[in-house]
């Protein structure tokens, strides 16, 4: 059995990823995690948080691997390490710049694994995947029918709680004051018996003083489990993390990716988990000024579906959007169909003749000419017959037709819709075909992944290295589900900014006059405060913007001029929600914060609240002396902060908020 392990010493920055023969060690400035060479496999032997000096291992490993297969990887299944390396790495330009360590090892029965370590500098923790090859001579009828564990924490659970954390996909039925997309529970006292977490993307333990956190880097949702997407379990030992995303019938003789999952430690208040949690998110997804920064308007939210995805209406739309400062035009569905044949009928992915005579021509020709951007609608539908039984259709767009629209019209956004991963074959392709394609275009290009429905597609934390999530329908009057209510997409913004970075979701903004006012209050509101909704986040105009009133135009445009000024600055911060969750009758917003210490904040005194003024409590603030600017009126003042970062904020009717930006300068 092989005892010893090959010299490794790899740095990048404060990043280091050392081999002494018998221990592997990854570590930051922040936290250090140390493994043993078991002859079985590497397990886990000691989670240290440097800023705080605890130690999270306390018990002893009950497993000879953190990861298993049961029946072909388990306790009594032997190994041996057929190379271990360690380089620096970028995923090719899809990730920030790390250290990639990879022990590729071999089981007697007769499957091989690489394990891989991500470690970012100045990163609060790592990131762990397996990849799986099948070898010649494998016997899947050993194969358990029991989850595959993927990783793996011993710990104490004394004094220890835990918080669990999961977002709903099916967002266009989620709609209403008793459907929120956030679920997340504490549950706290010592570990009595087995708990298991199968609906949860994040997992924290923790203390009054401190954390760590298990982020499963999956497409699972609250509400959608999706490809064996495995839970959190605890026991009297320790955390497990299972699911893999494949199954033993899924393995072949080339590598295949598991699911990914992040290991982070924090120290101190809980904010402080968010802020890391966000922290490592962008070192994951990074953002690309050039590409990520932008203001979308989408054709389909006016309810005119996809007769608005005309030529004639798209030209007026180009025109409008050059006026109001919009960055992007985006043709939803409904460009590839003749008007005379219905829309679920075999497509060709071209545009239409009857629709556009001239092809691209002319809408390419305008749009460059206004100097804007533009972006279109795909379904990369799947071939299966629960696919067909729901759409009536079975036509998905292929890499070739991707690549003959950008070709053709330079389109720079790209909304993934009609998705459905029912087999890791279907996962796989999806997600070589996107890189595929964004390879294609020299990265100029970003995909919209679509959540909006309850298919397992893409959810929360998976693909977002190729671009944002398209968070909701919020349309003018399509039903009550899709139906466009401020304080809705208030809560859900609010929600998403608690645990994920908001920037990397579109928020929509409706035309509030063209609402339906028997079931929703948009039109008690103005056009400048369901348009601040979405700033914090990636500002998606859902609807045709040549329907707005002149006066309409004249607030938003204003209001967006202002906005571009910052938006760059903005995009460095991480987004928090601050005041109290959404209601239409609350104070709340986000707080924007720069690792300066400076920042900017949008607050909202919602319609149905009597209240002029109120105090807020602001993050990372604590006792500080701040310089406030009123970035609409230009009006600066210093304020201090109270102990809990506290200070009052006057708002002097409903229905209005603040765009603030502030500097931290005692």
């Amino acid at each position: 059995m092989q005892t010893t392990l090959p010299i490794i010493d790899v740095q990048l920055g404060d990043a280091k990823v050392t081999s002494n023969g018998q221990k592997l060690i990854v570590s930051t400035n922040k936290f250090q995690r140390v493994w043993e060479w078991s002859g079985y496999g590497f397990i886990t032997s000691s989670l240290k948080n440097l800023e705080s000096n605890k130690e999270w291992c306390k018990e002893q490993h009950q497993f000879k691997a953190d990861w298993s297969l049961p029946g072909l990887i388990d306790n009594n299944t032997p190994c041996k390490i057929d190379a271990l390396t360690a380089k620096i790495s970028n995923d090719d330009g899809y990730t920030s710049k790390h250290i990639e360590l990879v022990a590729q090892i071999t089981y007697e029965t007769n499957i091989s694994i690489k394990y891989i370590i991500w470690v970012y500098p100045e990163a609060p923790g790592l990131r762990t995947q397996l990849k799986i090859k099948a070898l010649q001579g494998m016997n899947r009828d050993l194969a358990i029918n029991e989850e595959p564990r993927g990783d793996y924490l011993p710990i104490n659970w004394k004094n220890i709680d835990r918080k669990v954390v999961g977002y709903y996909n099916h967002t266009q039925e989620r709609n209403a004051a008793n459907l929120k997309i956030l679920k997340e529970e504490i549950i706290t006292g010592t570990v009595l018996q087995p708990e298991n977490y199968n609906w949860a993307s994040i997992f924290s333990a923790m203390n009054d003083e401190s954390g760590v956190v298990f982020i499963k880097e999956s497409h699972k949702c609250v509400n959608q489990f999706g490809l064996d997407t495995g839970s959190f379990v605890v026991d009297s030992k320790g955390l497990t993390t299972t699911g893999w995303g494949l199954k033993v019938t899924d393995l072949t003789n080339e590598w295949r990716s598991a699911w990914a999952n992040w290991c982070l430690v924090y120290t101190g208040k809980q904010i402080n988990m968010q802020k890391q949690i966000k922290r490592f998110d962008r070192m994951r997804y990074p953002i690309n000024k050039e590409l990520d920064i932008y203001i979308l308007a989408n054709t389909w939210g006016s309810n005119n579906r996809m007769e608005a995805s005309t030529e004639e209406n798209v030209l007026k739309e180009i025109e409008v959007q050059s006026e109001l400062g919009i960055d992007v035009q985006q043709i939803d569905d409904g460009w590839q169909n003749p008007k005379d044949i219905p829309a679920m009928s075999t497509v060709t992915w071209k545009p239409d003749k009857t629709r556009y005579p001239n092809g691209w021509k002319n809408v390419v020709s305008l749009a460059k000419s206004k100097n804007l951007k533009l972006g279109v609608w795909f379904s990369l539908g799947s071939l299966n017959d629960e696919f067909l039984s729901k759409y009536g259709h079975n036509w998905a767009a292929n890499l070739e037709d991707l690549k003959q629209a950008y070709d053709d019209g330079r389109f720079t956004y790209y909304k993934f819709d009609m998705i459905n991963l029912h087999n890791y074959d279907e996962l796989e392709h999806i997600m070589k075909l996107s890189r595929n394609f964004v390879d294609y275009t020299n990265r100029t290009v970003r995909i919209n992944w679509d959540v909006t429905e309850n298919e397992p597609r893409t959810g929360y934390f998976f693909g977002r290295e190729y671009g944002n999530i398209y968070l909701a329908n919020r349309t003018t009057k399509l039903n009550s589900e899709t139906g466009y209510v401020p304080y809705l997409m208030l809560r859900d913004a609010w929600h998403v900014s608690k645990f994920l970075n908001l920037n990397k979701f579109q928020i929509s903004v409706q035309n509030i006059e063209r609402t339906d006012k028997k079931r929703s209050d948009a039109h008690l509101h103005n056009n400048k405060y369901v348009t601040a909704i979405a700033l914090m986040g990636s500002p998606l105009f859902f609807q045709e913007t040549h329907y707005y009133t002149p006066e309409a135009r004249k607030e938003i445009k204003a209001l967006l001029a202002v906005y571009k000024k910052y938006r760059k600055e903005m995009f460095e911060g991480y987004v928090f929600p601050i005041g109290d969750e959404p209601d239409d009758r609350s104070w709340t917003g986000f707080q924007n914060h720069l690792e300066d210490g400076s920042g900017f904040l949008m607050i909202f005194r919602e319609l149905n609240n009597s209240q002029n003024r109120k105090k807020l409590n602001l993050n990372f603030c604590y006792g500080k002396k701040i310089e406030i600017k009123n970035l609409i009126s230009g009006e600066k003042q210093i304020m201090t902060c109270d102990a809990n970062g506290g200070l009052e904020f006057i708002i002097e009717n409903s229905a209005d908020f603040l765009f603030l930006s502030y500097k931290i300068i005692d």
